[in-house]
């Protein structure tokens, strides 16, 4: 059988080079379908030009590695695809996923070590006799985009791979149409400021209780918003409902504070500064302050322009918290520039301090630090009076935890709060 030349890029050539391996009788050989958008990363950084070249030399090295029966095809933009016959143990499989990696991983590397190539493969490798090859393609496809959602190097096709995809194309239908009908809700956390024993304000957390998938957690959903392209509108959604539920909070004789956390997606868009801006307008803030939380994992992402676009938010009134501080990325640089009004220490290090000195003794330094710095200091997760004790003593500003209350809905939190009335 002649070489497959790279230049037969659509699916037609592919479904006849399987029909002929599956015409000789022999099922054990496997497909590979290898995404390579690293090549987008380079087109978008040096151009055409660049991406073209990278794209030849990925090529040349898959080529490389392919033996005499082996065939090679190229069946879009970032997308090639390897049969591989003789192939079909998980050891041999996985053999052929990593030589595949190593040779990308040189390709791209000599061109911009900087990248840090991420590969994606999907396999088919338990082919059943008679079994079309529309089929294996689309079972390989269906192994790589389970690979590209749990960012794993390769997937190997199972009907448990495919239901569990399934599901997540079903949640994020259900997803766009809760954010579409507004079917989510916010709770609202307290928190207490240590000097007055008081409620200073609040946290709002996002919840959905799906009619079809019950109760998602936000690390489930939240991810989905961003895959869908809906995180803005779920941003919007947030700030919204929280801001317009904060001006309708009871007087308790000091002014409270809403805190909403912030996707790294949503502050590196353009047009969340202005949104901000004018739902304050819209729904005042005459008896409480806005403060933004975002994770250490976000201030090292794009770190100029997120810093630029938190100076803008400060600018407008708006505080900034460093959330979950000490458990992502913690440098010393960022608090010379960052303009931070608050830190908050992740309930990791709280939760024991009480059996730890070293958690004591870092706890205490980063309430030392953040004071600095001019930054009010909140402790997560507080559960007890010995906890608090102990914060009160290495002068944290505020707690926040189930010791106080669990997050509530907008009513039940109100009725709370009306408790602290003067």
């Amino acid at each position: 059988m002649e070489a497959f030349k790279l230049n037969k890029t659509e699916h037609l050539a592919l479904e006849q080079e399987i029909d002929l391996l599956m015409q000789s009788g022999d099922t054990t050989f496997s497909v590979f379908m290898v995404d390579v958008g690293d090549i987008g990363k380079i087109f978008v950084k040096s151009g055409y030009a660049a991406s073209r070249k990278v794209s030849l030399e990925i090529e040349k090295s898959l080529k490389s590695i392919c033996r005499k029966q082996d065939r090679l095809c190229r069946v879009g933009d970032n997308t090639f695809c390897l049969l591989f016959p003789g192939v079909h143990k998980s050891g041999h499989i996985t053999l052929a996923a990593e030589k595949i990696g190593r040779v990308y991983s040189k390709a791209v590397e000599r061109f911009d070590p900087s990248l840090g190539a991420m590969l994606r493969i999907g396999i088919v490798s338990d082919i059943e006799v008679g079994e079309d090859a529309a089929n294996l393609i689309h079972k390989a496809s269906v192994a790589l985009e389970s690979a590209r959602k749990t960012e794993q190097p390769y997937v190997v096709f199972s009907q448990t791979v495919a239901i569990r995809l399934a599901e997540n194309w079903h949640m994020q239908q259900a997803l766009a149409e809760a954010i579409d009908e507004g079917a989510l809700d916010l709770y609202y956390q307290p928190k207490f400021e240590i000097a007055t024993r008081r409620p200073c304000g609040a946290e709002a957390l996002l919840r959905w209780n799906s009619k079809e998938h019950g109760e998602v957690s936000p690390g489930v959903f939240v991810p989905l918003a961003t895959e869908i392209g809906l995180m803005q509108e779920l941003t919007r959604f947030v700030f919204s409902t929280g801001i317009r539920s904060a001006a309708d909070w009871p007087e308790t004789g000091n002014r409270l504070g809403l805190s909403v956390n912030m996707e790294a997606t949503a502050l590196q868009n353009a047009e969340t500064v202005d949104m901000l801006s004018n739902v304050l307008s819209i729904w005042g803030g005459g008896n409480f302050d806005l403060t933004v939380e975002v994770t250490e994992g976000t201030l090292v992402t794009d770190c100029d322009s997120n810093f630029e676009r938190l100076n803008a938010l400060r600018a407008a009134g708006i505080g900034i918290s460093i959330d979950d501080f000490g458990t992502g990325y913690s440098s010393l640089s960022y608090f010379r520039n960052i303009p931070a009004t608050e830190l908050k220490i992740d309930q990791s290090f709280t939760s024991n301090m009480l059996e730890s000195e070293r958690d004591r003794r870092l706890v205490e330094a980063i309430i030392w630090l953040a004071h600095q710095f001019g930054m009010k200091v909140v402790a997560e997760g507080v559960q007890n009076s010995a906890e608090i004790k102990l914060l009160t003593a290495l002068k944290c500003d505020v707690i926040q935890g189930f010791y106080f209350s669990e997050a509530l809905p907008h009513d039940e939190f109100c009725q709370w709060l009306s408790r602290y009335r003067k």
